[in-house]
């Protein structure tokens, strides 16, 4: 879809195969250029407007709010709190929500989350009493499992946390649908969306979901490292307390330390000096993306994978490799090769035909449960191409080569 040279990483190294994108994406040269402009040109710290600089940077703060919060359909920009990325977001929420918990109450998870949407509730859980109950999957596409769902919320349900889209097999749930239907059983219900696997590569809009929480990090999306947005409810955010205390958040200390009052949402969530040249890149990318259509975004990978399932039945892939994700458009192939350890197999690609694949869990330990506990999962972005697929899949039917790499 787009040149590879406009990414310095794979200009840089022009025999790269980058296939890890569900992991990282890669940053095109503006949205470096963004970054390296507010340390080059700027340099101040905000929260004053005492001189020219320190107030740019705090216009420019705002800026990237408003932009973000158009981007993804939120129409109050005081709601959108930046962190350092989606595992921040999702502790300030369950850190927030902890005085809303009674023993008994439930929160519903599914075995598919990544450690960063599971790891915090199970903590939450375990300080107030909560009981963890997972959702039922669709044994086909590994989505909720809609009609099961109906069945799982009940009085007792306090949260339902699910991500839109898993970083295991990328399944694209319906955000809409099942939090209409969530809603419509238990209104009380909160619902938490970590959006950080399909805010790069699908529409996220809030103003059309039923939904209390959503969580994503800039580096998802071609933006910059340790910088992310956790979006909520403006009368839930008034309610939390923050995850983070320090410079900026307070509005009063008393004399004789008895107390304080905070600032107003989003800044009492904000302690503390902003990454700003991260900020100003991750507006960069938001409006990068922006221009370049989610939807063309998405039909592209569609496109991708597409051709993906079509080289894999021409070259009758499929008698030797377990693929666990053919059946959805999402632009991830998971597999293994049967009879191989899944780390042999990566470190055969990356030595031999320097293409970059993510092995393991992928922080998702429970998908044990459904699939093999350790598999290669290969992710596409905007800068992979047909041809990038057609070496991955050709170097996987050298099973003669795996072992060569460590034998020379």
């Amino acid at each position: 879809m787009l040149d590879k040279k406009n990414f310095p990483v794979l200009r840089n190294n022009p025999r790269l195969i980058y296939l890890d994108s569900a992991s990282t994406t890669l940053k095109p040269d503006l949205v470096i250029a963004a970054e390296a402009e507010f340390l080059t040109k700027n340099g101040a710290n905000p929260h004053t407007d005492a001189f020219e600089n320190a107030l740019l940077a705090s216009e420019m703060i705002e800026s990237t709010r408003k932009t973000i919060a158009n981007f993804i359909g939120v129409e109050n920009v005081q709601e959108i709190v930046f962190t350092t990325g989606a595992t921040m977001s999702i502790n300030q929420i369950t850190h927030g929500l902890k005085h809303l918990i009674q023993p008994g109450d439930e929160i519903l998870v599914t075995d598919l989350e990544h450690a960063a949407n599971l790891l915090p509730w199970i903590v939450l859980a375990k300080e107030t009493g909560a009981l963890i109950k997972t959702l039922s999957l669709n044994p086909q596409t590994m989505g909720i499992d809609l009609f099961k769902l109906k069945r799982s919320i009940t009085d007792k349900t306090k949260i339902v946390t699910f991500a839109h889209a898993t970083n295991t097999i990328g399944y694209l749930n319906d955000v809409g649908l099942i939090s209409l239907e969530i809603k419509q059983i238990n209104p009380n219900v909160i619902i938490c969306v970590d959006a950080a696997q399909s805010i790069g590569h699908t529409e996220v809009k809030i103003d059309q979901w039923a939904i209390d929480f959503l969580a994503f990090s800039a580096h998802k999306i071609y933006g910059p490292f340790g910088i992310g947005v956790l979006w909520g409810k403006m009368k839930l955010l008034k309610q939390m307390p923050p995850l983070i205390y320090g410079g900026g958040m307070s509005s009063y200390i008393a004399e004789d330390y008895s107390g304080y009052e905070l600032t107003a949402v989003p800044h009492k969530f904000e302690a503390g000096t902003p990454n700003l040249s991260a900020i100003q890149s991750f507006q960069k990318a938001v409006q990068w993306v922006s221009e370049i259509g989610m939807n063309k975004i998405q039909t592209y990978e569609q496109e991708l994978k597409t051709y993906a399932i079509a080289q894999i039945n021409k070259l009758n892939l499929a008698k030797k490799i377990t693929f666990y994700n053919l059946n959805n458009h999402a632009p991830i192939l998971t597999f293994n090769v049967n009879g191989w350890n899944a780390q042999d197999v990566a470190n055969y690609l990356d030595v031999k035909h320097n293409i970059a694949v993510r092995t393991g869990e992928h922080c998702a330990r429970l998908t044990g449960k459904m699939f093999a506990k350790n598999s290669i999962r290969a992710s596409f972005g905007i800068y992979t191409t047909k041809s990038d697929i057609d070496l991955l899949l050709n170097a996987l039917t050298k099973e003669d080569e795996f072992l060569d790499v460590f034998f020379t």
